[in-house]
C-alpha cells in the first residue's frame, strides 16, 4: 500500500504521496505539487517551506515517501507525545484554551512509558477529569517548532479517541499554560476551529468520525 504522510512546517502543512507522477494532480501557486527524484531539489522544497508562509501546502510526489519522511526527520530533533479528543455522553468534545488558541490535551510521554498511558496521563493533568477511557486509535500528526538556542523540535503526537462520562470539575493546569477547559458542543465547534492548528483540525474531523462509527 502507498504511504501518504503529512507534516506541518511552520502550520504549513507539507503532505509526502508515494507515486511516480503527478497522477493528475493539480498545480496551483499557493497549493504546489511537486514531483521529486533528487535530494536535492526535496532539500530545497523543505527550506522553502522552512523560512515562511508563501503557500497555503506543499505536495511532494515521491517513489518512496518512507525514504522522504525519514530524510526530513532526521533534521530535526524528534518528540514523542500522546493525547486525546474526548466525548462525553452529549457529543461534546473536550478541548481547552492555551496562549488564545483552542487545542487538545496532550503531552510528553516520559522515559518508559507507554503512549496510551501517556495519552490518559496527560488529559488528567490538563484538564481535571478522572473518568476517561480510549476506545480506538486514531492517528499521528507530525509538527516542527524552533526551541532554545536555535533547536528544530519535530513533535510526532500519538492521539486517541476517548469517552469520558464525567463532565464536571474541569480543572484547566494552568502552570502549562491552559487558560480555559471546556465541553464543545457540535453547533460552537467551528467557531472554536478558528482558532486552533491545522493538524488539530484533522484530529477532531477524524475522531468526529470514528464517534459516528462507535
Amino acid at each position: 500500500m502507498a504511504q501518504n504522510y503529512k507534516i506541518f512546517i511552520n502550520e504549513i502543512p507539507i503532505i509526502i504521496v508515494e507515486g511516480n507522477s503527478l497522477n493528475g494532480l493539480l498545480h496551483e501557486e499557493l497549493n504546489p505539487v511537486y514531483f521529486f527524484t533528487q535530494k536535492t531539489e526535496i532539500q530545497k522544497a523543505f527550506e522553502f517551506a522552512q523560512a515562511g508562509n508563501y503557500f497555503k501546502s506543499l505536495t511532494i510526489i515521491c517513489e518512496d515517501a518512507k525514504a522522504m519522511k525519514k530524510q526530513l526527520f532526521a533534521q530535526y530533533r524528534t518528540i514523542k507525545a500522546a493525547g486525546g479528543c474526548i466525548f462525553n455522553t452529549k457529543k461534546e468534545i473536550l478541548m481547552i484554551l492555551r496562549h488564545g488558541m483552542w487545542d487538545l490535551p496532550k503531552g510528553k510521554i516520559e522515559k518508559g512509558e507507554k503512549k496510551k498511558k501517556a495519552a490518559i496521563r496527560e488529559v488528567r493533568e490538563e484538564t481535571g477529569i478522572e473518568k476517561v477511557e480510549i476506545i480506538n486509535k486514531l492517528m499521528k500528526t507530525y509538527h516542527t517548532y524552533a526551541a532554545a538556542e536555535d533547536q528544530k523540535i519535530l513533535k510526532v503526537t500519538h492521539w486517541y479517541y476517548m469517552q469520558s462520562y464525567e463532565d464536571t470539575n474541569l480543572i484547566p493546569q494552568l502552570e502549562e499554560g491552559i487558560e480555559t477547559v471546556a465541553w464543545i458542543d457540535e453547533e460552537h465547534l467551528d467557531d472554536k476551529l478558528k482558532y486552533t492548528y491545522g493538524s488539530i483540525k484533522n484530529v477532531v474531523d477524524a475522531a468526529i468520525v470514528a464517534s459516528h462509527l462507535s
